[in-house]
């Protein structure tokens, strides 16, 4: 039984660790294996799985993802295979929170631009004013793990929370001490600073295009850790371009990396970091470990119980 480990960052010995004992070799893997004798997958974003390479596995039982999303996982095509999908979902909470929050003070306060003002040998405070932290109005599109987490430490820092999410409970709400917002329209014009925390879904995707950027209040803030097909790239460069959004911070693009003629590398107060809210020295093991855990839990003749779909028998193959 072979158990293919395709995420760049993941080691094999982690993975091996914890399927100690069940008779599965860990092999590691630049490419989506086929044939025979392949019992599990664990698949990281930067390598989207296709239905023909599923069809191609036919001991395929398990598609563990190593991340918290899997938008990268033709869900029904693995489930018709008879197989599990599951998350590593909750193993970066703690650090994509705290990297949202840097980067919305970091945008509140101008640290990144003043600091690029000081380097070109300006040194003017107005290029960037700071603003007050307390008091401004972070809206969070998105209140599941993350959001709560990036709700709990703003509200500890004095700002106001609101957040839209039509699948939270009114628990969720008190919790983290977020206000709940009726819609996504009415949270972007209530907002100083919108923060996304939704999963890439085709109803997801460009929830922020030119009109909501228009909702907006002027001089607001955008920040984007969840999934770079959440905005629409070219409403947001003519945003920023025209001065109404005074920054941007963006964690996740379209395409990563960005070409070097990218327009939107060129726009004004735009903060990107390489995809990297979820790295820690932790987070380097965790998701491979619950992703081997998963696994285990398959070969054992359990339920992984952080399974997103499961087998389904008689079911037509789609055209």
């Amino acid at each position: 039984m072979k158990v293919v480990l395709l995420d760049t960052f993941g080691k094999a010995e982690d993975v091996a660790s914890v399927l100690d004992g069940t008779g599965a070799e860990v092999v590691r893997a630049a490419d989506v294996p086929s044939g025979p004798g392949v019992v599990a997958l664990l698949l990281g974003p930067e390598t989207p799985l296709t239905a023909d390479q599923v069809r191609a596995l036919p001991d395929l039982r398990i598609v563990a993802a190593t991340s918290a999303g899997h938008d990268h996982v033709p869900v029904d095509a693995v489930a018709r295979q008879g197989a599990w999908v599951t998350t590593s979902a909750g193993y970066c909470t703690d650090e994509v929170a705290d990297h949202t929050i840097a980067l919305v003070t970091g945008l509140v306060r101008g640290v990144v631009a003043l600091d690029r003002s000081v380097r070109a040998g300006r040194w003017d405070v107005t290029e960037a004013a700071p603003r007050r932290i307390a008091g401004t109005v972070l809206g969070l599109a998105g209140l599941g793990r993350i959001g709560a987490a990036v709700a709990t430490r703003a509200t500890a820092l004095g700002m106001e929370v609101r957040a839209y999410d039509p699948a939270a409970g009114a628990a969720a709400f008190a919790r983290c001490g977020a206000v709940r917002a009726r819609s996504l329209s009415e949270l972007l014009g209530a907002a100083d600073v919108v923060s996304l925390h939704a999963p890439a879904t085709p109803a997801t995707e460009r929830m922020i295009d030119a009109a909501a950027l228009a909702a907006l209040r002027p001089g607001a803030f955008v920040v984007n850790v969840a999934r770079g097909s959440l905005v629409d790239h070219g409403a947001l460069a003519a945003a920023l371009r025209s001065g109404r959004l005074a920054g941007a911070a963006l964690d996740v693009l379209p395409a990563e990396p960005p070409r070097r003629d990218d327009p939107l590398l060129d726009c004004p107060n735009l903060i990107i970091t390489p995809h990297a809210a979820w790295y820690s020295a932790d987070a380097l093991v965790r998701p491979f470990r619950q992703a081997a855990g998963q696994v285990a839990a398959v070969l054992a003749g359990r339920v992984p119980d952080a399974a997103v779909a499961g087998p389904r028998e008689n079911v037509e193959e789609a055209p």
